[in-house]
């Protein structure tokens, strides 16, 4: 028999509710340590479910966004953004020459861009050249620079 006060002690234990308490109890034949094992098992899974669901979804969106690299029109690569963490994570020595080589890139015209799993853009030549203007100026960097004070986000440079 399940008393108020196995479930009183299986609630301290576990933090849990009245009924669920019980269910637990009743399932175990009124076995404190074993209703408690149980619930832990439960519980476990639970959470381990959420964080792969939500693991699975940072990748899934990863995947999706894409960095693109044109110029003249032309898509010299189009890499989705994990592959390119990935890339940049087994080659981290030679990430010196990769950043001089995308200034480089910068300079002689390319453009960069990113095309979030939304499908919005964030044109990144675009915030380096605000940015040099703004440091040509002597003005801090403002990415609404005095215009667009409608609310329109389609400048936005905020990467997610």
């Amino acid at each position: 028999m399940i008393t108020m006060e196995m479930i009183d002690q299986f609630r301290k234990r576990t933090n849990c509710s009245y009924q669920e308490a019980k269910m637990y109890l009743e399932r175990n034949n009124g076995n404190l340590v074993d209703a408690i094992v149980d619930f832990e098992r439960t519980h476990s899974k639970i959470n381990f479910e959420e964080k792969s669901s939500k693991l699975k979804d940072f990748f899934a969106k990863a995947y999706r966004t894409r960095f693109i690299i044109e110029n003249k029109g032309t898509t010299i690569l189009n890499l989705s953004i994990l592959f390119l963490a990935l890339f940049v994570l087994f080659t981290i020595p030679a990430l010196p020459i990769i950043i001089i080589s995308m200034v480089i890139a910068l300079l002689l015209g390319y453009k960069f861009k990113i095309v979030k799993h939304t499908g919005s853009n964030v044109d990144i030549n675009k915030f380096f050249s605000d940015v040099t203007q703004n440091t040509k100026n002597g003005t801090p960097y403002n990415p609404n620079n005095g215009q667009n004070n409608n609310n329109d986000k389609s400048d936005e440079y905020t990467v997610e």
